[in-house]
């Protein structure tokens, strides 16, 4: 699965850079990283922005508490369809396209407020404009002490999220292709 699941996140990324973001899938190294910020005793509901191949869904499917309700977002139609085939009965996990419309689908899934929003999504080279409609969101959707856990390959969006967030810890991981900055925030 890891070479097939490699090469199709390539392909993806060659047809569209801009929506991708990434030549490769995160390496357990940044799964590590990203994920061990979760509460997971305690987190109820988990949005994760910009699944790709399913990387952080699967080890969030494995690590979730048995009734969790997990929103995943890719925009990406043949990777959606990974995610759909790799977990085609899970009764918690709903698959959606456009992180903008987060609130709506909290909504649409009897869900009042977010635990945790992971997010993978390549900020930027987004346009401005929907970074910031879903990082509003992102605010919008999170409990009062719910984190907002993301990774970046360059600290260009760290003074971005110092605006939106009170607190902040940061973390590099040199162990992933390439190697990123993983954002732990909340207010």
């Amino acid at each position: 699965m890891h070479i097939k699941e490699s090469m199709t996140f390539l392909k993806r990324f060659a047809s569209s850079p801009r929506r991708i973001g990434s030549v490769a899938p995160s390496s357990k190294f940044l799964t590590r990283a990203m994920l061990d910020r979760v509460d997971w005793e305690n987190a109820r509901y988990i949005a994760e922005l910009g699944a790709g191949t399913g990387v952080f869904t699967r080890e969030i499917v494995r690590r979730a508490r048995p009734d969790a309700k997990i929103l995943v977002f890719e925009i990406d139609p043949a990777l959606q369809k990974m995610i759909r085939d790799e977990h085609p009965r899970h009764e918690g996990l709903t698959l959606h396209s456009d992180a903008q419309e987060l609130y709506r689908y909290m909504n649409e899934n009897g869900i009042e407020r977010l635990d945790f929003v992971i997010s993978s999504l390549p900020f930027t080279v987004l346009p401005p404009k929907m970074t910031v409609r879903i990082l509003n969101a992102v605010l919008k959707c999170l409990k009062p002490d719910g984190h907002f856990v993301a990774y970046q390959y360059s600290s260009i969006m760290k003074h971005v999220l110092k605006k939106k967030f009170s607190h902040m810890k940061t973390r590099f991981v040199m162990f992933n292709v390439p190697p990123a900055f993983v954002y732990d925030c909340w207010r």
